[in-house]
C-alpha cells in the first residue's frame, strides 16, 4: 500500500475512533480477509444446498440522512425485509412457511459516496410446519415493490422521522426511488462464496485509490467493468475522510444479520430435523453428528458426539498462507527454484535480526546480478589454437 493512502487511512481510524468512543481501524487487507473468511463461512457452513436468489433493496435519496444520523436504524429495516420476504414465500404457497435469508447492509457505493442498501441472499421457498420445503423460485414484481415503499414509509412515519404530508408527496413521485433487484440466481457452491465476497466487501479498496501528499488529493479510479467504466472523481484529503468515516458503524453492530431458518436458534435444531439437516452444507455435517430419530437420515453408524467450535471462529483463525492463495493466487509455500513444497522451520519477530536477513538477501541479488555481466572476449593466442 503507498505509504501516503497508509497515513491517512490511519488518520482516518482516528477520527472513526473518536466518533465510535473506540478503537478502530480502516485497512483494505483487514477488509479483504474478513471478505474472504464471511464469504467461505456462508458458503461452506451456513447456506443450505439449495437455491437461493439476490434481492437488493434500494431507498429514495431524501431518506437516505436518516440512516447516517440513525446508524442503527439499519437493524430495524433489515427485520422488515425478512417479514416481507416471508409473506410474499407465504402468500405464494397460500401456507405459512418458514423462510431463510442472510441481510448485509451496506452504506457506500463507489467513490464513498453514502448508498444505504441491502443485499439479501435468500432461499427459493420455505419449509412447512413439517420441514418439507417448498422450492419457489420467484423474483420480486411490482406488488413487492409497493408493499416495500409502504412498509417502510409507515415505519419512518411511526417513529417521527417524517410526517404524513412527505409520505404523500413520497408516493405521487412517478418514480419514488425505491427499487427491489432480484435477477441474481445462486445454484452451485462456487456462486454462493462469489457473491458472499460481494455483499460483505469493505469501503475502501488500495487498487482504486491514488493519494497524491504534495497537493493533499485523492484520485478514486472506479473499476473499468462497473457502472461506472473507469470514471474517476478526485477529493481533498479530508473530504475523502469525512466520506469514509460516515461509513463506520456503532461498535459492536453487526452489519450481516440472519434470520428463519438461518438464524442461531434455529440452526441449533438443525441436527434434530432430518429434513433441514439432509441439506445442511458438508462442512457443517462433518462437525455436528445427527442427533434425530434413527433411520430418519443417512449417517455414519458410530457418530462421534463431540462438541467443536463455531465455524466463523475457526474461519478466522486461518493460516495467512491460505489467504495469499486465495487472493493473489500464489502458494507462498512452493519452492520459487525448485516448486516443492516448504515449512515453516522458525518464526524471528527481533527486528535486528530481520534487518541482517534483508541486508543479505540484497547482497546476494547484487552479486547474482554482477555474475551475470557479460564477460570479456577470450585472449587471441588461445582463440587461434
Amino acid at each position: 500500500m503507498q505509504t501516503g493512502l497508509r497515513a491517512l487511512l490511519e488518520f482516518a481510524a482516528k477520527i472513526a475512533a473518536i466518533r465510535t468512543s473506540g478503537p478502530f481501524h480502516l485497512c483494505p487487507s483487514c477488509d479483504q480477509k474478513r471478505t474472504l473468511l464471511y464469504a467461505k463461512y456462508l458458503a461452506k457452513d451456513l447456506l443450505l444446498d439449495l437455491p437461493h436468489r439476490q434481492f437488493v433493496f434500494t431507498i429514495p435519496k431524501i431518506l437516505r440522512p436518516y440512516f447516517k444520523s440513525d446508524k442503527r436504524l439499519f437493524g430495524e429495516v433489515s427485520k422488515l425485509i425478512f417479514s416481507l420476504l416471508s409473506n410474499f414465500f407465504s402468500l405464494a404457497a397460500g401456507r405459512t412457511l418458514l423462510c431463510a435469508c442472510v441481510v448485509s447492509y451496506q452504506s457506500f457505493g463507489e467513490f464513498t459516496r453514502f448508498h444505504p442498501h441491502w443485499h439479501v441472499l435468500v432461499l427459493e421457498g420455505g419449509f412447512t410446519t413439517y420441514d418439507r420445503f417448498v422450492y419457489l423460485p420467484l423474483g420480486a414484481d411490482n406488488g413487492m415493490l409497493q408493499v416495500w415503499q409502504a412498509a417502510l414509509l409507515s415505519m419512518f412515519l411511526k417513529k417521527g422521522l417524517i410526517d404524513q404530508t412527505r409520505v404523500n408527496m413520497l408516493k405521487d413521485w412517478k418514480h419514488s426511488g425505491f427499487s427491489i433487484d432480484s435477477k441474481t440466481r445462486l445454484f452451485s457452491k462456487a456462486d454462493r462464496e462469489a457473491l458472499g465476497q460481494y455483499v460483505v466487501r469493505g469501503a475502501t479498496c488500495a487498487e482504486k485509490i491514488h493519494y497524491d501528499p504534495a497537493s493533499d488529493t485523492v484520485i478514486w479510479t472506479a473499476s473499468p467493468k462497473g457502472f461506472y467504466k473507469g470514471k474517476s472523481e478526485t477529493f481533498k484529503g479530508f473530504e475523502f475522510v469525512d466520506q469514509l468515516v460516515a461509513h463506520v458503524p456503532p461498535r459492536r453492530v453487526q452489519l450481516v444479520r440472519r434470520y428463519g431458518v438461518y438464524a442461531g436458534k434455529i440452526r441449533k435444531q438443525w441436527q434434530e430435523r432430518p429434513s433441514i439437516y439432509r441439506l445442511a452444507p458438508e462442512g457443517w455435517q462433518k462437525e455436528h453428528p445427527y442427533k434425530g430419530p434413527p433411520g430418519a437420515t443417512t449417517l455414519p453408524e458410530e457418530a462421534s458426539r463431540t462438541e467443536t467450535p463455531d465455524a466463523w471462529s475457526r474461519l478466522r483463525k486461518q493460516s495467512w498462507a491460505r489467504l495469499l492463495q486465495m487472493v493473489y493466487e500464489v502458494d507462498p509455500f512452493i519452492c520459487p527454484k525448485c516448486q516443492g513444497v516448504m515449512s515453516v522451520v522458525a518464526i524471528i519477530e527481533d527486528p535486528k535480526e530481520l534487518t541482517k536477513i534483508i541486508d543479505w538477501a540484497k547482497q546476494q541479488e547484487q552479486e547474482r546480478q554482477v555474475t551475470f555481466c557479460a564477460r570479456s572476449p577470450p585472449d587471441l593466442a588461445l582463440a587461434s589454437v
